[in-house]
Parts: structure tokens; sequence; C-alpha cells
């Protein structure tokens, strides 16, 4: 076993998993969904392919909010290439967020994902495409260690330098995978059986969410791979 961990962090991200229609909302986190449709296209699995997408999608997942963000709306208006409009939507977006998310899964396979991530096969975005990472997904693999929850609870703070200094007692949130029999636990619907286009679906995985205590300093020097680290001071 290993464990893969990845930081998600952008001007935009948005990471809807009920919302249909004119408004597309937002989760306050990332869906296992859409971390794990990241994967899938750094590899270059295939749409139609479940057996490889059955593979990602039996990953442990947890997800720490270093960084919640702002709920930024957008009126969406889009036409088609023969210039029909199409409806219009309310497009709900996360604004300057930071999350780390960690996946637990089969050594050979982690190294696969780590690997391709590096490399992608097809452009990496958060949640959307029109949000693309500020900074590398790929933060490190751990390849002695076998809970995501564990390397969460030890992981560095990864919030902006701006935000660790604004907010020194920000308590992280930490929502993971757990047991059905979890008294704690609420079913959430993303867990991905198909990514067919037209045939999309999903079943609800059991989630328990924690608080994790405030980080023991505040402050730390800025992450060299953020792109938009030069703005920090002007927000």
């Amino acid at each position: 076993m290993s464990v893969l961990v990845l930081v998600l962090a952008a001007p935009y991200q948005s990471w809807g998993s009920t919302s249909r229609h004119s408004l597309r909302d937002t989760d306050p986190h990332p869906t296992k969904s859409a971390v794990i449709g990241m994967l899938a296209s750094a590899t270059g699995l295939e749409r139609t392919d479940t057996t490889g997408l059955a593979e990602l999608a039996a990953l442990t997942y947890a997800v720490r909010t270093d960084q919640p963000g702002t709920p930024h709306r957008d009126f969406h208006t889009t036409h088609t290439r023969a210039g029909k409009s199409m409806p219009l939507s309310h497009r709900i977006y996360l604004a300057d967020a930071v999350f780390t998310a960690a996946l637990a899964g089969p050594a050979p396979l982690m190294e696969h994902l780590h690997r391709a991530l590096l490399n992608p096969a097809h452009p990496l975005f958060l949640g959307r495409r029109s949000c693309p990472p500020a900074r590398h997904p790929a933060h490190s693999l751990h390849p002695e260690a076998t809970d995501p929850i564990t390397v969460l609870e030890t992981l560095p703070w990864q919030a902006a330098d701006w935000y660790k200094h604004r907010h020194p007692r920000h308590r992280m949130r930490l929502h993971h995978d757990t047991d059905p029999a979890n008294p704690a636990a609420r079913l959430h619907p993303d867990q991905p059986a198909d990514f067919t286009p037209g045939h999309r679906r999903h079943h609800a995985r059991p989630v328990a969410t924690r608080t994790l205590p405030p980080p023991p300093t505040a402050g730390g020097q800025p992450d060299p791979l953020d792109f938009f680290d030069a703005l920090d001071g002007l927000a």
C-alpha cells in the first residue's frame, strides 16, 4: 500500500455533486468523483473504460480543507457552434481555496498515478475545465503509508502565506471514507461508477468528518510552485 497526496489550489475551483440544470453549485471541498476524474485524465483513461475507472474508484479517499476559499457566483451564457443560445445558468465557484487530498491503494498503482500526474496525458483542472491549478497537484508519494487520514493529520498546512498570517488558528476540516456502520457517517453521492458521456453514474459513499487542532505554527515559506503567489500580497 502507498498514499498519494495532492494539493488542489487555484484562483477558482468548483466541485459539484448534486446540482443540475440552471444552478450549478459547488461542494465546500473536492469530491471523490472529480479527483478520480483528474487522475483518470492524467493517465489517459478512456471515459468508457469502466474497468479502469473501477480500479481508481476503489482507492480510499480523504481530503483536508487547508484554506476554505470564498464562494463566487458567475452568471453564465453560452452558444453552440451554430450560434444558438444555450440556457442561462448560475455557476458557483470557490475563490482562493486550497485543499490537500490523499488516496491510498496498491503501491504499483499509486506509483503509476504519481508519474502520470507529473506528465499528464491530458490537461488537469479542478472540477471544471475553466479551473486550471495554480500549483502542481502532485505533492508527494508515501510508499510506507497505508492510511490517508494519518497522512493528512501530520502533513504540514498547505494554505497560502497570506492566509496563514490572517488566520493563524484556522482549524482544518478532514472528510474521509468510513465504514457504513459508523454512526457519524453520512452518504455523499460522489462515488464514480461510469464516466461515459451521456451515461454518467455515481453511487453514494459513507463519509465522516472531523476537525483537526490548529496548526502548531503560523506563517511559513511560500510554495515555489504556486504560480499565483506573487498576487497573494494584493489580496
